[in-house]
């Protein structure tokens, strides 16, 4: 696991050029040979014998992106976007018993199926569809399902995972003006590469090989191509099965040199960029981060309402009104969409006030400090309410990331983990004192009773904590399960 995070962020490769080349590059090399000799460090019985090192070369050799692909930026930023949202999604497993992590075997099954062009559409996103709200309803609890049904319930998932919404207008965010277009195939196929990489130990010497030429090949726009044929000449090299074309002692002199590089590169830009955006926000806070306060807080956490069910008539119609049809989630009565100057939020306010919804249903509308609009329907009838006495405003130097966190107590965490487990899949609408605050994915149940919520504003966060007292000598929360956006 820390191989090939470390891998993902050092050896980053640029889209827009091949990886052949008839010349040796010194930095690929470097890398091929660094990386293969820490797969030997500590105990490791996958590499024993010579054989195991053949079998390793193969891996690399064998899982390499194609000429084709490597020159195909569409492809690469498809395909890279999806392994990034298997890194969130795998954020913390190894931290959780593997009774409570769901089956990522059929997860990845989904996605491969959308990765190998093996989906019919729109007849087998319906049915996945189809597969998901039946075993979503609030007294269907995942675990209590048979092992076939559960298989097919999270397959269907990764079917669906990869194809929600908004991947091209992120592409776009990421890189205006760019003339990549979403690849559905590759970004499934970036998914299952990860999560096979991060959920499943390599079982073999080239199964190692396999998840370092996978990690090598994952792409940035931002960094300089990493020429593969002179990193495979560098692993062969540490292994003795090829040429030392470049002595050891000057292999450890550029490889030290370029990561050296990277991170005060990488340190000064985060640092520079992320220290102007934190202070600019803590100025405008009422109160002191990194302490904790007290509050008198209600939350309230309520399912989102699945397309065809209640009121989709009138979501319908304040969608088109809006004209946001595109943002709409596949299967769900919500939609998340870009909204710079706020327009969107403030033309959806007054949409929902003027549709009303019946009884056993609740609008819900909220605006993101990443200027990100939300709006849905949420079902009253099944919730989970709680009240909160103490929570705190964390920031996150590295990220820049203000979170606003808080911990369920006693019976109240053993009622959240029940009712994440049984939202699996699902979409969930969160409010404090009545405001909506944000409707993340619940992606595996919630152990704990620890949370925190992400791109509040200042206002936002200034009205939660209004009139709130400090505690003093209290001391602060660890371990805080951060609910995943995605």
């Amino acid at each position: 696991m820390k191989l090939i995070t470390t891998l993902i962020l050092t050896l980053f490769a640029g889209s827009n050029s091949a990886i052949a080349s008839e010349k040796l590059d010194s930095l690929s090399y470097a890398y091929g040979y660094q990386y293969t000799l820490a797969t030997m460090a500590g105990k490791n019985d996958l590499m024993q014998s010579e054989q195991d090192f053949r079998d390793y070369i193969r891996g690399l050799e064998e899982k390499n992106f194609n000429l084709v692909q490597m020159n195909d930026s569409s492809y690469m930023m498809s395909y890279s976007l999806g392994a990034m949202e298997a890194i969130f999604m795998t954020d913390g497993i190894h931290h959780k018993k593997k009774e409570d992590l769901p089956p990522f075997p059929c997860i990845i099954a989904g996605l491969r199926k959308v990765g190998d062009g093996k989906i019919s559409l729109p007849g087998d996103t319906v049915a996945a569809m189809d597969l998901i709200n039946r075993y979503s309803d609030k007294d269907t609890r995942t675990k209590d399902l048979d092992e076939d049904i559960k298989c097919k319930f999270f397959t269907a998932y990764g079917i669906m995972k990869a194809y929600q919404p908004g991947l091209q207008k992120y592409i776009n965010e990421m890189n205006p003006g760019t003339a990549c277009i979403e690849n559905r195939q590759a970004f499934a196929t970036g998914m299952a590469d990860i999560l096979e990489a991060y959920t499943e130990p390599p079982k073999s010497a080239y199964d190692m090989g396999r998840s370092i030429a996978l990690s090598m090949s994952l792409t940035s726009l931002e960094r300089a191509p990493v020429d593969y044929s002179s990193f495979v000449a560098g692993a062969k090299a540490a292994l003795c099965l090829g040429e030392q074309i470049i002595p050891r002692d000057e292999v450890d002199e550029i490889f030290n040199r370029q990561f050296e590089q990277q991170v005060e590169a990488s340190e000064k830009i985060g640092y520079e960029t992320n220290f102007e955006k934190i202070g600019d926000y803590v100025e405008k806070l009422e109160i002191e981060p990194f302490n904790q306060y007290n509050v008198e807080w209600k939350v309230t956490t309520r399912t989102v309402t699945n397309s065809g069910d209640g009121p989709t008539d009138i979501f319908t119609k304040v969608a088109s009104e809006l004209n946001v049809q595109e943002d709409v989630l596949n299967g769900m009565l919500m939609a998340q969409l870009s909204d710079e100057d706020g327009r969107v939020y403030e033309a959806a306010l007054m949409a929902i006030k003027n549709n009303r919804l019946p009884d056993g249903y609740k609008w819900f509308c909220g605006r993101t400090y990443g200027s990100r609009t939300t709006i849905g329907i949420m079902q009253t009838k099944s919730e989970f309410v709680v009240e909160v006495h103490s929570a705190s405003v964390d920031i996150d130097t590295g990220s820049g990331m203000i979170n606003v966190q808080w911990s369920f107590d006693g019976a109240d965490a053993i009622k959240w983990a029940e009712f994440t487990e049984e939202n699996i899949g699902n979409h969930v609408a969160v409010e404090i004192n009545d405001k909506f605050m944000f409707a993340p994915m619940v992606n595996q149940q919630i152990t704990g009773g620890r949370c925190a919520i992400s791109g509040l504003t200042p206002e936002e966060i200034n009205s939660l904590f209004r009139n709130a007292e400090k505690i003093v000598n209290k001391e602060p929360l660890d371990a805080i399960e951060i609910i995943d956006l995605n």
